[in-house]
């Protein structure tokens, strides 16, 4: 492949992250009902989430990252073949799932502008994945960064946010892309199943790569876009800063429970004191907010540990006993018992139905 040392033209930023955004329930509408098609019920793909039916086709509701991730988890783990589904389920990420940035793209000048747009406006997008971009002299790499998360769930976001991406720039251009290359470290557990890929890639999957991203010719960099309108791109460029702003500012001012779901998934605050620094708060205002909210901090606490042990409990390499020590338990009986007090099943049990669920027995 074409790895040479290129120039880092478009990166994420740190503080853009997925984690730190509220995030429209477009994503998890489009994951349900994918779903759905393959015989999974709204509620029980929604379970856990803390997300209801109804807040998934409203316009004025923000879930946090983490309330998605788990919707994905639980699609994942009824189906399995994280790597097929997540391909399969990126062809379902059309222009209209991303709303005004969606639009915002379809208006851009060229490729590359395309691209550099999307790069600083990334956390308006469903995206889990950090994503860059590398130019070169004849053609460019957009790279996907594989997050922390159980193997078989970032498996399926690999796929699904470098899928999305291709199919993004196909309905761009109203074309084929010109890929010289589509490269993932996983591989389906059905091989046979990349025989009947869509031709929206335009070139072979290689499977077992070094790392993951799409290599893409110079012409697609070069190419006017076909839906090109500088005035709908400077209005649109300056909805998406001012709901980019929205979004940061609700970050300090908004409830702080929304705050502490979004902080738990990546880094989760180990005390009262942890969380009321995260939020720069007194201890005092934070109980105070969190009483107004109807919840507590222990409350907060338990849901996020509850959240995350189901999520590791799916990924099949980490022991029960290795599941506790990441979740701060001092040993596995003091952790079985805090599972079976918020689920009613002791881990292993809980894992097992997971099991049997996903495979269909």
């Amino acid at each position: 492949m074409l790895y040479h040392s290129g120039q880092v033209i478009y990166r994420v930023h740190a503080d853009m992250e997925f984690w730190n955004y509220p995030r429209s329930p477009a994503g998890v509408l489009v994951l349900v009902e994918f779903g759905n098609r393959r015989g999974l019920s709204t509620a029980d793909l929604l379970t856990g989430s803390r997300i209801t039916q109804a807040a998934l086709r409203s316009p004025d509701i923000e879930i946090a990252a983490a309330q998605e991730l788990r919707v994905l988890t639980n699609l994942v783990k009824a189906l399995g073949d994280p790597v097929r589904l997540g391909i399969d389920a990126g062809l379902e990420f059309h222009f209209a799932t991303y709303g005004i940035w969606g639009l915002a793209l379809l208006s851009r000048a060229t490729g590359r502008d395309a691209l550099e747009f999307a790069m600083r406006f990334l956390p308006l997008t469903h995206a889990f994945t950090a994503i860059s971009f590398q130019e070169y002299a004849d053609h460019g790499v957009l790279s996907f960064d594989e997050p922390d998360l159980p193997v078989d769930v970032r498996d399926f976001v690999v796929a699904r946010d470098m899928v999305a991406a291709t199919l993004l720039m196909r309905e761009n251009l109203g074309d084929e892309p010109e890929l010289l290359g589509f490269d993932m470290r996983a591989a389906p557990r059905d091989l046979n199943g990349f025989a009947a890929l869509p031709p929206v890639f335009g070139t072979p999957i290689n499977t077992g790569a070094a790392r993951n991203c799409i290599v893409i010719g110079k012409t697609y960099l070069d190419r006017p876009l076909p839906q090109a309108n500088p005035v709908t791109a400077a209005l649109t460029e300056s909805m998406c800063r001012q709901r980019l702003e929205q979004q940061k500012r609700g970050l300090k001012t908004g409830a702080v429970s929304f705050r502490y779901r979004s902080a738990y998934a990546e880094r989760p605050p180990g005390s009262l004191t942890d969380f009321a620094r995260l939020a720069n708060l007194s201890e005092r205002t934070l109980k105070r907010r969190l009483q107004a909210e109807g919840t507590t901090f222990r409350a907060l606490s338990a849901e996020g540990r509850r959240l995350r042990a189901e999520t590791l409990l799916a990924d099949e390499t980490l022991t029960v006993g290795e599941i506790a020590e990441q979740l701060g338990f001092s040993d596995l009986s003091s952790f079985s018992q805090a599972f079976k007090r918020w689920t009613g099943l002791a881990p292993s049990t809980y894992r097992r139905r997971a099991r049997e669920t996903a495979s269909g027995h």
